[in-house]
């Protein structure tokens, strides 16, 4: 999660609190509301004092999440002895891509990279494979020819790989038009 997104995420949560709290100080007893609500019917005020109290647990799980949740990045920031380098996310992505297609039969590879930044986090490669048979050992291939480019490259670890592959059958056909 971006720190914008996270900013935001708090700020609403922090919004939703108060109201939830204003909410249910408006709506527990006092001389005014007490003619009114003893006029409606006996499940009112139980029901609105239960939104509230939903209200405002969902608002403080969204504060929670804001808080503790680990940010991503659009760049990995690699420090050196003669300053920083920083890589686009499609630049890694791109890199991984190439390595994967030059040493597996693979097309329509398509790579997905979540970064912090210093590492990558996540990384998800969907290819169509030319072999039909032993997918599974191939995707293991693919994963960890992913590892080794992103190691001998960047020099940054990933944490986790997954990999989607499926036969070239499944392959949607492209038909040619005729004008």
């Amino acid at each position: 999660m971006k720190p914008i997104t996270k900013g935001l995420f708090g700020l609403v949560a922090i919004c939703g609190l108060l109201q939830s709290i204003g909410f249910g100080l408006l709506l527990w007893p006092s001389r005014e509301f007490t003619r009114f609500y003893l006029q409606q019917a006996v499940w009112l005020r139980p029901l609105m004092i239960g939104l509230t109290g939903l209200v405002l647990l969902v608002f403080l799980i969204m504060l929670l999440v804001a808080i503790f949740r680990r940010s991503t990045a659009n760049a990995l920031i690699l420090a050196g002895d003669d300053g920083d380098l920083t890589l686009d996310k499609s630049a890694i992505e791109n890199t991984v891509a190439k390595a994967i297609v030059a040493r597996h039969f693979a097309k329509s590879v398509d790579v997905d990279v979540s970064i912090r930044k210093k590492q990558v986090a996540r990384m998800r490669i969907a290819a169509f494979s030319g072999n039909g048979k032993e997918l599974k050992q191939e995707a293991k291939q693919i994963e960890e020819t992913a590892r080794q480019k992103l190691q001998e490259c960047l020099g940054v670890p990933v944490k986790h790989v997954r990999v989607q592959l499926l036969p070239a059958t499944k392959v949607k056909a492209k038909t040619a038009r005729v004008i």
